[in-house]
């Protein structure tokens, strides 16, 4: 049984991957020491679409408990910082989460110096491919993955791309799935006090697209669909929330909505403690991404609220729906439309789908996905 391991990746206050990492390192923790590498600062500010680095609020707060040992350490603009911690880490096992190649050297150092002193390294790939790679995004993912002796995938998609642009063996790759993002359910609302808080009217049907707004997402398949919808049904009302990714995106969702009332348009990042007011609110999230091809943070935070799905054929966003039929074609609005209209028919099938989404909730247990770990943790020890 591993006694200690170090991961590498975000904690709160730094943004990142901070969201997984807190669930995995407290869950990990149960069971194992954890020494954690964190940022004071993991990059410049202006590279960074998504708004700020970091974030304050009591809800997004790093786990803590007698097994656990954060070292905010590493910083951009420091690679000794880079070397102490591939050099001092503790751990028997070396695991970093990878997600952007702009911490390349970062990340690389680090596993390279653990693996020169016989760590085992794994490596957490929540985009095996950047959602708007290029080359540099492909080189330098190919020459990181040199270095890990196992990869953990969420998806069969991200485990077969390893496979078909990076050529790394089948028994290196483990899928783990995505686990659900439970803390930022910290408060019970009922959806009528979620409602107040936004101005979303208490009778309406409502329809939330929730996460950072980029090209890959879908949202105008998504506003095509809801005027289809709305053409019948003008319960109908359409809540769009995240921070565009750039402004010439926010501008075309704005004109594709001028002029309809029954919409919410809340183009910033959302803190951490004011998510739950949006998907209380909500009576269906939806994702419609087009090119996708891992897990959607978003779609997780609905399991842990149970709300239903609606979701494209990508990636692994079918994985969040146990009745299928609750899945489109990526692109296709007149299917995406038909689902809408479905889901609000009768109550009695949005009630069937909640509970779906409560059984998926349990599936995708933080405890369940720390066991698999473990597991591959343990085999390097044997």
């Amino acid at each position: 049984m591993v006694k200690k391991i170090t991961l590498v990746g975000t904690l709160p206050p730094i943004k990142g991957v901070s969201d997984y990492c807190i669930e995995q390192t407290r869950s990990l923790s149960e069971h194992t020491q954890v020494e954690f590498y964190n940022f004071k600062n993991i990059y410049p500010e202006f590279l960074y679409k998504g708004g700020s680095t970091k974030e304050n609020d009591p809800v997004f707060k790093r786990p803590s408990n007698k097994n656990i040992v954060v070292k905010d350490t590493l910083a951009w603009y420091n690679p000794f910082s880079w070397f102490a911690a591939g050099f001092f880490s503790k751990g028997e096992i070396l695991h970093f989460h990878w997600w952007t190649f702009y911490l390349f050297p970062i990340f690389f150092t680090i596993a390279f110096i653990a693996k020169l002193r016989g760590k085992k390294i794994v490596c957490t790939i929540h985009n095996v491919i950047g959602h708007e790679s290029g080359s540099a995004d492909k080189f330098l993912s190919g020459v990181i993955f040199l270095v890990p002796h196992k990869f953990i995938v969420h998806t069969k998609n991200n485990k077969q791309q390893l496979q078909d642009f990076f050529k790394v063996p089948e028994n290196k790759i483990e899928i783990i799935p995505h686990g659900i993002y439970d803390f930022y359910r910290d408060k019970e609302l009922t959806k009528r006090e979620a409602r107040e808080k936004n101005d979303i009217p208490e009778k309406a049907k409502v329809l939330l697209c929730f996460g950072n707004i980029r090209p890959y997402k879908g949202i105008e398949d998504l506003i095509e669909a809801f005027k289809i919808v709305r053409e019948k049904n003008k319960d109908i009302y359409l809540v769009i929330v995240g921070k565009p990714w750039n402004e010439e995106l926010q501008n075309k969702i704005e004109q594709s909505l001028f002029g309809i009332p029954e919409k919410l348009l809340y183009f910033d990042y959302v803190a951490s403690s004011d998510i739950k007011n949006f998907f209380f609110a909500a009576d269906v999230v939806v994702l419609p991404y087009r090119d996708f091809a891992a897990q959607s943070g978003p779609g997780n935070i609905a399991l842990a609220f149970e709300k239903p799905l609606i979701v494209s054929n990508v990636g692994g966003l079918p994985d969040l729906v146990l009745n299928k039929g609750l899945i489109f074609d990526a692109g296709n609005t007149k299917k995406l439309a038909e689902l809408i209209t479905l889901v609000f028919s009768k109550k009695r099938l949005l009630e069937e789908f909640s509970r779906d989404s409560a059984k998926l909730k349990q599936k995708y247990s933080w405890e369940s996905i720390a066991q698999q770990t473990l597991k591959i943790y343990n085999e390097f020890l044997e």
